[in-house]
């Protein structure tokens, strides 16, 4: 997984803890305000190899992972448009 992907839970909302399963499995933690992994476990071997989606921590709802991919980085890319339409005042 890229330090930069970002993932949100389109049940629960959930933009923090995920489970990420794919050759791979890996426990991931991410800030919504950065919109990217901030924190990763280990890297494990996934003894089920063909498994390729993420699990969201909260609601444990399962999701194919390019279709999170996508959800996330649509969600970045509405973020980015707010702050800029709307940036926060200064002091």
């Amino acid at each position: 997984m890229k330090m930069n992907t970002f993932f949100i839970c389109p049940e629960c909302g959930n933009d923090k803890d995920f489970k990420i399963f794919t050759s791979n499995f890996q426990i991931v933690r991410q800030s919504p305000e950065l919109g990217r992994c901030i924190d990763a476990s280990f890297t494990l071997p996934n003894l089920r190899q063909h498994d390729n989606y993420i699990e969201c921590v909260p609601c444990l709802k399962r999701y194919e992972y390019n279709e999170a991919v996508t959800n996330g980085r649509r969600y970045v890319k509405a973020i980015g448009r707010f702050k800029k339409t709307y940036p926060m005042s200064q002091q």
